[in-house]
């Protein structure tokens, strides 16, 4: 280890030494584009008039121009909806980076086109979505998606060991099932469990992440009550090739080639991505006779490839976007500590297909979707006669179960000229469940099932009068209609869910930025497949179960002012009561059997972003305090902590960006969990730091960047779940070229 951190400085060392002498600072000019009501506008083209140079603002209205030479220039800022304002004699000097913020005037105009891609907000910025962009992604090594979402705000992933090891969301102390996940609007949740592997989510062909953390029924309708994560895929517009490798500790590798292109009014983006690791990795463990016993966690293996291919098609006011993914894995099943599982494994393929049309005019749009979503995973468990007997304590499996889905969506949203905006949405989706036991010879425990779904939703937005000291008011609201038909060998039901939301938003912008948002709404989340027909040898679904539904209330401030450079600080209350909450518990007869029960989330969620020096040092701050209890009425879980759930958790980042050379920090401090419902035993804290640093050079028309990372930088030894020890101190490299 010490070797490869002493050729990775020598590296880093030749590359700085490799640029020019009297090489300039990347960042000339930064700022800030917000509308004229003080609402960050992401996606505006800023421009250098009189050259080739500009930027687009990020997701939280923030651009950066680099490689500027000394002297005057004069800017330009264009938004689709607003007209277009100009700052001229912005000076630039050689060590100095220099400010600009826009404040673009609403305007009623033509738009051309529309860019087809995942539904945005950047007109009307909602506190409690967090975005996480292509530049955040590329500045890290992370190979799945789970890696990025780990240091948001508000945001647990439980993590079942490293490797293979499944890893799940939650979201202010919610249920991974309660968190719907979306591809370009296509669900990845697993019909029968209702979660979502995030290992299995490669990063390569990610553009930007958007979390949602209040309710989200009302736009996506069941399996959104703890929140949504969208995931929005690459779309390129400048041709070019990339061709990239990570490798690192237990034999893991990767590589990732990658071309952009387009021609005409055409352009197309296509990627590959290989990913493979032992993920066999020390730990050590406590018996109950008080003796440490040090071993490896075997079968922790995981390989992938990942196929994608986008289409976009752009004519005046119509667009095209035709999509195709195929994902395949194989992974090791290790099983937790007490219950080995050398020999178990699973395969699982993913194919994705989606097509969309658009069509803007004037003030109205109108879109559709329709995608088809197979997903086919095989379980086995197959330990010889001659094993060990710790690793045939887990019984011999091998099952077969295949998802089809069929969506279709149709949405049509029109802005009138004072800044209302209505939105009306219409989906039918259909799902195919199939399993088999190949043990058995028979059909498998839930069997033939079919779910078809229809949702319509009604959206808008009022800007209010506002009063002298306010520059906007605004006053929201959503509501949607669900019917849900399951139709299984072992019976039938039908499901209607309503679906409302009503939200206020109060803004000022005068040099500072100040807003306040407070919202009401419900949320829901139909059983699963599992939930309802499993049926098995002492396992039995509940058709008689009842919907989760939610009620949760927020209110939320966030400000932002220059203080040597510019400096965020937002907090954010909630509470949200849960009804019929469906849990699995060890009944009678020892069989397991879901029911339903009550729970209530409650918090205070933190954050603090410090852009300082030019942009030069960004330092972020965050803390959620979290109070998530059993309301069941039951004696012995009645006001219990929810499994878990960290009462407390800090994490705070640093990133140091000079030149062509960054370092990024960033370190999670997790409180104690309970892991027994009866709040008998508990996980003790832990904390992990995380260093990554870059280094950034060209050679001739070539960019290389070359990044490594440190994780677990001080060899915590901590268990997220428990039994699942996590990996100790590991690396992880990786370069690029750029053609």
């Amino acid at each position: 280890m010490k070797r490869f951190i002493l050729k990775a400085a020598i590296v880093s060392a030749l590359a700085c030494c490799s640029c020019p002498a009297g090489a300039q600072s990347l960042v000339k000019i930064h700022g800030y584009v917000f509308s004229d009501r003080g609402e960050r506008l992401a996606g505006a083209n800023v421009v250098v008039l009189g050259t080739g140079l500009g930027a687009a603002t990020d997701a939280a209205g923030y651009f950066e121009i680099e490689n500027l030479f000394v002297g005057e220039y004069d800017l330009e800022a264009r938004f689709l909806g607003y007209r277009a304002a100009t700052q001229r004699g912005v000076v630039v000097n050689q060590d100095v980076v220099s400010t600009v913020h826009f404040r673009l005037e609403p305007a009623a105009i033509l738009l051309p086109h529309v860019v087809v891609e995942g539904k945005r907000v950047a007109a009307s910025e909602d506190l409690s979505v967090q975005v996480i962009t292509r530049e955040a992604i590329e500045r890290s090594t992370a190979s799945s998606v789970v890696e990025i979402l780990i240091y948001a705000s508000g945001v647990d992933v439980l993590e079942e060991g490293g490797g293979s090891a499944r890893k799940r969301i939650s979201i202010r102390g919610s249920n991974p099932n309660q968190v719907l996940v979306l591809l370009d609007g296509v669900r990845l949740n697993d019909p029968l469990t209702g979660e979502a592997d995030l290992n299995q989510i490669p990063i390569s062909m990610v553009e930007e992440i958007r979390i949602s953390k209040g309710t989200g029924s009302q736009r996506f309708g069941s399996g959104a009550l703890g929140g949504v994560i969208e995931i929005i895929s690459r779309r390129h517009s400048v041709d070019e090739i990339r061709v990239g490798t990570t490798f690192g500790n237990y034999d893991a590798f990767g590589i990732r080639p990658a071309a952009a292109g387009g021609f005409h009014q055409i352009r197309y983006f296509l990627n590959f991505e290989h990913r493979n690791e032992s993920g066999d990795y020390p730990y050590s463990y406590r018996r109950l006779d008080g003796s440490t016993v040090h071993e490896d966690r075997l079968n922790a293996d995981f390989s992938s490839n990942n196929y994608f291919a986008r289409l976009d098609f752009e004519h005046g006011r119509h667009a095209v976007q035709i999509q195709a993914n195929v994902f395949n894995s194989h992974r090791g099943l290790p099983g937790l500590v007490f219950a080995w599982t050398p020999f178990a494994n699973a395969d699982t393929e993913r194919r994705i297909v989606l097509g969309r049309y658009a069509l803007n005019h004037k003030n109205w749009a109108v879109a559709a979707q329709v995608s088809r979503h197979s997903n086919e995973s095989e379980f086995r468990n197959a330990p010889p006669a001659d094993a060990p007997l710790r690793f045939r304590t887990v019984p011999p499996y091998h099952n077969l179960y295949k998802v089809t889905t069929h969506r279709a969506v149709v949405d049509a949203s029109m802005k009138t000229g004072s800044g209302h905006r209505f939105q009306v949405q219409a989906n039918l989706q259909r799902d195919d469940f199939s399993d088999r036991d190949v043990l058995a010879g028979s059909v498998g425990p839930v069997r033939n099932t079919d779910n078809l779904s229809t949702g319509l939703v009604l959206e808008g937005e009022w800007q209010l009068p506002r009063p002298a000291l306010l520059t906007s008011v605004s006053l929201n609201h959503a509501f949607r209609f669900d019917y849900f038909s399951f139709d299984n060998e072992q019976g039938s039901r039908e499901d209607f869910e309503f679906s409302p939301r009503f939200g206020l938003r109060l803004s000022r912008f005068d040099g500072w930025l100040a807003t306040l948002q407070a919202s009401w709404g419900q949320s829901f989340r139909v059983p699963t497949f599992a939930d309802l027909f499993y049926q098995d040898f002492r396992v039995r679904g509940n058709p008689n179960l009842e919907p989760e539904t939610g009620t949760e209330i927020e209110v939320a401030l966030h400000t932002g002012f220059p203080v040597l450079g510019w400096l965020e600080l937002s907090g954010a209350y909630f509470r949200k009561d849960v009804d019929n909450l469906i849990v699995w518990e060890l009944g009678s007869f020892a069989t397991w059997q879901p029911s339903n029960t009550d729970a209530r989330l409650e918090g205070l969620e933190l954050s603090a972003s410090w852009r300082l020096f030019g942009d030069r040092l960004h330092v972020t701050i965050d803390h959620v305090f979290l109070d998530a209890v059993d309301r069941s009425g039951r004696r012995t879980t009645n006001n219990k902590q929810l499994t878990y759930r960290p009462e407390q958790t800090t994490k705070i980042g640093l990133l140091l960006n000079l030149n062509f050379f960054s370092v990024d920090y960033r370190k999670r401090m997790v409180g104690e969990r309970f892991t027994t419902a009866s709040n008998t035993v508990r996980l003790p804290r832990y904390t992990v730091d995380d260093l990554t640093v870059a280094v950034e050079w060209r050679i001739f028309s070539v960019q290389a960047n070359f990044k490594l990372s440190v994780f677990n930088l001080f060899d915590e030894d901590y268990q997220i779940v428990r039994r699942a020890p996590m990996p100790g101190r590991n690396w992880r490299a990786g370069v690029e070229l750029v053609f």
